[in-house]
């Protein structure tokens, strides 16, 4: 039988266990694996599983060192198990052998390391902890805006025969140009580009006004700091229409609009309703900080690698081409977030196993119905959508989410800030 396991913690989640098994537990299932590669072999000049005599002595020097370790390796994964089972541990990670002894007549030892979830304790949060949180309130800006982009998404395009002026886009080839030679494979054909915007302001803008239709004209460029001489060859010049905001503009946007007053009143709410939501968002971030902060916790290696990991695959998926540079540099950017992350997987997980907090199928339920009723145009499209998988999965954890930060506020003493989201916008623009 094997011998009581040992285990020695390496730090909150890596721990280091040693397996010792007696010769006389593993004799049995040693002889059957000798002799099913016995059965196997084919001495010279005899017939195959026929070994005896000289040729029997000739197989144990040749195949006992391979015997050895393929035995080995199958009783690490056996008596690992067991080990497990009896200390009732669930690791995160393969294990790694970091010691192994094992020959025919002799009992086998090996030191395995491998990574479980660590322990640790959640901050007395039902004693009230206190959060901020940021809250933005919309201005006449925000419809402003609002109303604008709308206007640009639904405007049209009208080719015009005139010199292209500022904000006309233009349909161009780009060939690069070294002393006013053209470089052969530095073209870049039928390129859309909007005159005083990026590159083509101030002085190009002047520059390159009044060109027109099948016209050729150099101009240099300013790209990340260095100066490239470029032809440009026009194939169309065409002006953007905007429509004008009125009732007949509202009930494009929205069939339903009665006039541009209702569409506006619209709008503002969807606006409130907006930065409401983003408000909820930070008060959840305020509570992740909070909790991962207070938790002296450490993020299993494994786990954090698996999460760069993921990452990584994601951004090949849209990036086949990726350097290894740039996957080195999506790790390195990614790390403290990876761990952030995990940290609170893993106090999450444990909050709601305390709290015993879960979702219902009545819970699943009543949130489909709500989406349905808010959009029962698609509630076909919702009822499709909910029927795969993962995407159940999806929307299982968000309602889990969702009851989850409800319960936590509870205990929240939450201080909001708030401030017009003027202030917001001028960080995105110094962000920029």
């Amino acid at each position: 039988m094997m011998k009581k396991p040992k285990l020695k913690k390496i730090n909150s989640f890596t721990k280091q266990l040693s397996v010792s098994v007696p010769w006389k537990e593993l004799k049995d299932d040693y002889q059957k694996l000798f002799d099913r590669m016995k059965s196997n072999y084919t001495p010279p000049g005899g017939r195959k599983g026929k070994v005896f005599g000289i040729h029997l002595e000739l197989f144990k020097k040749n195949y006992t060192s391979s015997i050895e370790s393929q035995f080995a390796e199958d009783s690490i994964s056996k008596y690992y198990k067991e080990a497990l089972d009896q200390l009732d541990l669930t690791p995160i990670n393969q294990g790694k052998i970091i010691d192994l002894k094992f020959k025919h007549e002799e009992d086998l030892n090996f030191d395995i390391e491998f990574e479980i979830k660590p322990d640790f304790k959640l901050p007395k949060y039902d004693k009230k902890f206190k959060i901020n949180a940021i809250k933005y309130v919309p201005t006449d800006q925000d419809l402003s805006d609002a109303l604008s982009d709308l206007q640009n998404r639904f405007s049209t395009m009208k080719e015009i025969n005139s010199g292209a002026n500022d904000g006309h886009y233009l349909l161009v080839d780009m060939q690069e140009l070294d002393n006013g030679s053209p470089i052969i494979g530095k073209k870049m054909e039928k390129q859309y580009i909007r005159l005083g915007f990026g590159a083509f302001n101030n002085d190009v803008l002047e520059s390159i006004s009044g060109i027109k239709k099948n016209e050729k004209r150099n101009v240099s460029l300013d790209i990340k700091g260095n100066q490239i001489q470029y032809e440009l060859f026009v194939h169309k010049i065409e002006e953007q229409i905007i429509p004008k905001l009125d009732d007949d503009f509202a009930k494009t946007v929205d069939p339903n609009s009665k006039n541009l007053k209702s569409f506006k009143a619209q709008l503002t709410d969807n606006i409130a309703e907006n930065f409401e939501t983003e408000h909820l968002k930070s008060v959840n971030n305020a509570i992740v900080d909070y909790f991962v902060s207070k938790t002296k916790l450490e993020a299993p290696n494994s786990m954090i690698e698996n999460y760069l990991n993921h990452l990584v695959e994601n951004n090949k998926s849209q990036q086949p081409n990726m350097t290894d540079q740039q996957e080195e540099e999506i790790r390195n950017t990614s790390k403290d977030a990876a761990i952030m992350n995990i940290k609170w997987y893993l106090i999450k997980e444990e909050i709601i196993h305390k709290e015993k907090i879960d979702v219902s199928n009545d819970d699943m339920e009543k949130r489909k119905k709500e989406l349905i009723d808010k959009d029962p145009q698609n509630a076909k499209n919702i009822k499709i959508f909910l029927k795969d998988t993962n995407n159940q999965q999806k929307f299982f954890d968000d309602i889990l989410n969702e009851k989850l930060f409800n319960y936590l506020k509870e205990f929240a003493t939450i201080k909001v800030d708030e401030k017009k989201s003027d202030e917001l916008r001028k960080l995105q623009g110094a962000s920029k």
